[in-house]
């Protein structure tokens, strides 16, 4: 059964900034985004046309005119407000997105399901063509990390599961879908009403890529294409396998922890044309503190997997950490890298470590640690990739047990810390110089069980009110000191080059330009550049507000932009930066330039 249009095609929520349409100069309408243009992203560095840039989720941009001997001049060169946002969220504000520019239209979505399109093109000022607004209920909580274009249309997948597309010349809807949130026959018939996407979908060969992020909500994490002209689901592919799969033997618990069993999709994927597979990394298993009451290695949480676009199937998969239980899940940029010939995708993984491995089959290469300190595990196998503690003949693993919290227990100190080190961040990596770029949190992190979660019967479900509920955590916790961190790593070899500590947390990632700089934001306003080698920075410009998103580069003409988004959450973690505590969020899109 094929999910209801809940809007007819052509009908659209939609404000025209129009309504003085007749004095407007609008943009020349921009060529289709097609297959072609995407697979060779690279070649318009004057545009950004999707989320992480290219298919391979380099992040990066190769425009010139702003460097390290120009970034000192870089001054605001407008700023569109972007009131929406605002809607219904009490100060708590969470884009994490990365607009869309094409031939000096630009296009970014306030994390409600409404969606700008802003003509550019001038540099001196964005005037907002037309807003798409998708109706969401005010009751959601709205968070978004970006959308993505192909053919004529914007696609945008909503926190409430519904997936939309908007025709990108006028605003108007051309099909408005339920995609999660309703049965499925491989569905596992629990929570399905806690589902929903955060990542922005990815466009390819004709087909809409949208991951269920909601696994925390002790749902089941999948990831589905739809059809670019109609939404039309073609395929889905759970992340979590039913008893009789392949994986799903790794579940050994007597409750059917796996219908509950998390792994959600909630970063967008890399794009391997070549082998036509999606790569894609996954959430932690739930209840992600409680490994007692899904012992077994949980696959495939904790992974990123290889997913051929044309049927759905897995191709391959590497597991960071197995029967994991500090909220290390892997779902952060997978970056695909050919070195001396070898494919390989490459990943800051939230454990601290850097990992490589072999992109057609997932084997692992080699890695190296990028965060202060690492006290989980004493390392990796340089064989298995897995945790040198790791022991396959056991349910339960043990890796340091002075690190890891188990029922009943007194707290316990983990490095590094469960927000960090790279989470949903953007990476970056430049092409030119092979060093590939993170920014994120570190620190460390205390933690007891307590009584851990409990289970509805052997039928599955938790108990969501009770004990640990749906996180499996009823004991106490603290985040400890935590700070900011931007890292340099040398996608040659895997080792760290250089890193820059900051007083408060990056939750905006990098953005590597040609210019010998990387672009990145900080949790208390800040936007600043550095220096591509040493890290040391150049440039700062203070927004007044938390600052989430990644930083992306466009032109228009000869000129050349940096953008952001601003909208972050007030004080993000609390108590740990109370000079931040009064800060105001706002909502708004700040463009810089020469």
């Amino acid at each position: 059964m094929q999910p209801k249009n809940l809007r007819p095609a052509g009908v659209a929520a939609t404000i025209l900034a129009g309504t003085l349409a007749a004095s407007v100069s609008l943009p020349a309408m921009a060529a289709d985004v097609t297959q072609q243009r995407l697979e060779n992203a690279d070649s318009e560095p004057q545009n950004w046309l999707t989320v992480f840039q290219n298919y391979s989720s380099h992040g990066f941009s190769g425009l010139t005119q702003i460097n390290r001997d120009t970034v000192g001049d870089l001054r605001v060169a407008f700023i569109v407000p972007m009131t929406t946002a605002m809607l219904g969220t009490n100060g708590s504000l969470n884009l994490e997105n990365r607009p869309l520019v094409d031939d000096g239209m630009l296009y970014v979505d306030d994390a409600w399901g409404g969606i700008y399109g802003v003509d550019v093109s001038s540099g001196f000022k964005g005037d907002v063509l037309w807003f798409a607004d998708s109706e969401m209920s005010k009751d959601e909580n709205p968070r978004s990390r970006g959308i993505a274009m192909w053919g004529n249309a914007v696609y945008k997948d909503l926190v409430d599961g519904r997936v939309v597309a908007v025709d990108r010349d006028s605003g108007e809807f051309k099909w408005d879908l339920q995609i999660a949130r309703v049965e499925h026959p491989g569905s596992s018939g629990l929570n399905i009403p806690n589902e929903g996407f955060t990542s922005a979908p990815l466009a390819v060969e004709g087909r809409i890529l949208v991951g269920q992020s909601w696994g925390d909500r002790a749902t089941r994490g999948w990831l589905a294409a739809l059809d670019a002209e109609t939404g039309d689901e073609m395929w889905r592919w759970y992340a979590v396998p039913a008893p009789g799969e392949a994986g799903g033997e790794t579940w050994l618990d007597d409750h059917n922890a796996w219908k509950t069993g998390g792994a959600g999709l909630w970063t967008t994927g890399s794009y391997d044309p070549a082998q036509r597979v999606a790569i894609w990394g996954t959430g932690q298993p739930v209840p992600m503190y409680d490994p007692e009451f899904r012992p077994g290695d949980n696959l495939y949480t904790n992974s990123v997997v290889a997913i051929d676009v044309d049927d759905g199937t897995m191709k391959w998969y590497f597991q960071y950490t197995p029967n994991e239980s500090w909220d290390y899940d892997e779902n952060g940029a997978h970056i695909l890298i050919d070195i001396d010939g070898k494919n390989t995708v490459q990943h800051f993984a939230r454990n601290g470590y850097y990992y490589r491995l072999d992109r057609t089959d997932g084997t692992y290469l080699d890695s190296g640690q990028y965060v202060d300190l690492i006290t989980w595990t004493a390392g990796i196998d340089a064989k298995t990739g897995l945790p040198v503690e790791y022991d396959p003949s056991l349910a339960l693993q043990t890796y340091i047990p002075a690190t890891r919290s188990l029922r009943g227990e007194e707290p316990k100190t983990a490095c590094p810390t469960l927000i960090g080190g790279i989470r949903w961040q953007p990476t970056g990596y430049n092409r030119n110089t092979g060093i590939a770029y993170g920014g994120g949190s570190d620190g460390c992190f205390t933690m007891s069980i307590g009584q851990g979660s409990i289970s509805l019967g052997p039928d599955g479900g938790i108990n969501a009110d009770e004990g640990g509920g749906n996180n499996g955590r009823d004991g106490e916790s603290s985040y400890g000191p935590l700070y900011g961190g931007l890292w340099a790593m040398d996608a040659m070899n895997g080792q760290l080059i250089s890193k820059f500590r900051y007083s408060h947390e990056n939750l905006s990632g990098a953005l590597p330009t040609a210019g010998g700089l990387v672009f990145t934001a900080w949790n208390d306003g800040m936007v600043t550049a550095h220096d591509d080698r040493s890290l040391q920075p150049l440039w700062r410009f203070n927004t007044g507000s938390p600052m989430k998103a990644g930083v992306i580069s466009y032109a228009v003409g000869s000129k050349q932009f940096i953008a952001v988004v601003a909208g972050g959450r007030k004080n993000y973690h609390g108590s740990n930066f109370p000079d931040i505590a009064n800060m105001n969020p706002g909502s708004f899109l700040i463009v810089f330039s020469l």
